[in-house]
């Protein structure tokens, strides 16, 4: 008896170490989970292409993802904007005549320079603002991670003119250098008032020391994929035998330059297109994840609408991009219209759209107006959504 009591307190105390020992390791585990929560915005930023290894795993992305999103806040046009908006029921009709008034001539000249020489970079937030930027509208997102909160705000051309280069379309101004005008189908289909993401300005605040990738971090997030989606697409090198007149080439051209890779291209064709020709016209690196669809999209739900399409292959955190121009004005406004519905879950998955609205400019014609483009894109725009006029 003498010796059994000495061998149950020892038991009592080896139950009571390990449960202690149980209780510490919980809450150290709790610990450290709660660090991570806080600080999980840093992942998100501070990730170049050359790191990419070192992060790779699947379930550490989808967690950052989930824990910190970025969120769209709102959208403000610029006041060159504004003052388009406010009088385009007027300006409609006069557009060429407006913008050749001197102080649209300045603003027009300085903004499509500083457009074409941002599109040949990726940003960078160290290279020097300059005063035009001033006349660019304003996308803004905000990230909140725990007890810590970032701002954003990125660039976007204005929505000016035909919403397209104001220095096509029109005669020529005399105090416009000679060198700005492009001749010939260059000029119908000139792209260069595009400020597309990469190439786009933008702050974070409060600052952040980390580098961060070519696309920002409220468009795509690490691991995630780079969607193009091209409705009316043709051949890749050309569009009714047009070299000018192309869509998913001058997306692979301008993305290929940034070195950003799209994960997979889907083209929409409603003309019938020679196959071989179709396929042999692909550089070797795009072949792999580009699908042809030669069929026309339908605005009934199903495989060959296009939002469809998005909803059943895109994720929020993807990049994706659209090209819209079928040159069917009833379709593409249907499609247009499902767009806008509140229901619809492909405008929330969409961050950058291109689109070619067509309107006329009879005063007496029941057809869309120049002011419906204004309306729709500004729209859309206050969803979010990257939205530019494609030629």
């Amino acid at each position: 008896m003498i010796d059994q009591y000495p061998t149950t307190y020892k038991n009592m105390i080896t139950g009571s170490t390990r449960r202690l020992v149980l209780g510490l390791c919980a809450i150290i585990f709790f610990i450290l989970f709660i660090i991570k929560a806080r600080n999980c915005y840093y992942p998100v930023l501070s990730f170049t292409s050359e790191k990419k290894e070192a992060f790779n795993s699947p379930s550490q992305v989808s967690f950052i993802a989930q824990t910190c999103p970025w969120k769209f806040l709102n959208y403000t046009p610029s006041a060159w904007e504004t003052y388009w908006y406010s009088n385009i029921d007027n300006f409609q009709y006069e557009v060429c005549s407006t913008l050749a008034h001197p102080d649209q001539v300045n603003i027009t000249i300085n903004a499509l320079n500083r457009i074409m020489y941002l599109q040949t970079t990726v940003f960078d937030r160290h290279i020097r603002a300059m005063p035009i930027d001033q006349q660019f509208s304003k996308i803004y997102y905000r990230q909140s991670c725990s007890n810590e909160e970032h701002n954003a705000m990125q660039l976007i051309e204005p929505l000016i003119g035909l919403i397209r280069d104001p220095l096509t379309m029109c005669p020529e101004i005399s105090s416009v250098p000679s060198n700005l005008y492009l001749k010939g189908e260059y000029a119908l289909q000139s792209k260069r008032f595009l400020l597309l993401a990469p190439s786009s300005p933008f702050q974070i605040k409060p600052f952040l020391s980390k580098d961060i990738t070519p696309l920002a971090p409220w468009l795509y997030s690490l691991g995630s994929k780079k969607i193009l989606m091209d409705i009316g697409s043709s051949y890749f090198k050309s569009r009714n035998g047009n070299t000018a007149e192309i869509g998913t080439k001058w997306f692979y051209d301008y993305f290929k330059e940034k070195s950003i890779r799209f994960d997979r291209i889907i083209a929409y064709e409603f003309q019938n297109l020679e196959t071989r020709r179709a396929w042999e016209e692909l550089p070797d690196d795009v072949y792999p994840f580009y699908t042809l669809i030669n069929v026309g999209v339908e605005e009934e739900t199903g495989r060959f609408n296009p939002w469809t399409m998005i909803e059943a292959i895109a994720n929020p955190e993807d990049y994706v991009v659209v090209k819209f121009d079928i040159d069917k004005p009833p379709l593409e406004s249907a499609l247009m219209k499902q767009l806008l519905d509140e229901n619809s879950r492909a405008r929330y998955l969409i961050d950058e759209f291109f689109f070619e609205k067509h309107v006329s400019n009879d005063r007496n014609s029941k057809e869309d107006k120049l002011k419906d483009s204004y309306e729709l894109f500004t729209k859309l725009r206050q969803y979010g959504i990257r939205m530019h006029g494609w030629p």
